[in-house]
């Protein structure tokens, strides 16, 4: 997933309206997350099976901060609302590292009460790697801060 950065922007409620519209139910689920002074925006993609991230700061006004996701018709929806191109790294946040944990969670307790041995499997591949990817960012963060 890469790391979509613009500057800081104020985001009108409409805009929001319009993001939403924009993705629809049949091929996006949206799921909003608030927690201290951010407002997060989960954006999870049926098709491609990937999740993008928008984090907003919240205040007077809500001012849109990045968004992680490799997801075209998101980035595209963004940068409409927004009226500036999102510039691209490849660096993944731990809250979108652990946003994608916690939904590949619920799709392995569904694939568990299923009894489906090879999606089971598979998600618990996923899980690993998401652990490891967790734990080396943490690191870093670790011996930065040394």
């Amino acid at each position: 997933m890469k790391k979509t950065t613009g500057k800081n922007k104020i985001v009108s409620k409409p805009a929001l309206r319009y993001v939403v519209r924009s993705l629809p139910d049949k091929d996006f689920k949206l799921n909003w997350n608030h927690e201290d002074d951010d407002s997060i925006l989960s954006i999870y993609d049926y098709k491609s099976k990937q999740i993008s991230v928008a984090t907003f700061t919240n205040g007077d006004q809500l001012v849109f901060k990045h968004l992680d996701s490799t997801n075209p018709k998101v980035i595209s929806v963004f940068e409409e609302v927004l009226g500036i191109p999102l510039e691209n790294s490849e660096e993944k946040t731990f809250n979108t590292l652990y946003l994608e944990m916690d939904y590949h969670l619920m799709e392995l307790h569904e694939y568990i009460q299923a009894n489906d041995k090879s999606k089971i499997k598979e998600t618990k591949a996923k899980l690993i790697l998401i652990r490891e990817k967790m734990e080396k960012l943490y690191a870093n963060e670790t011996l930065c801060k040394a």
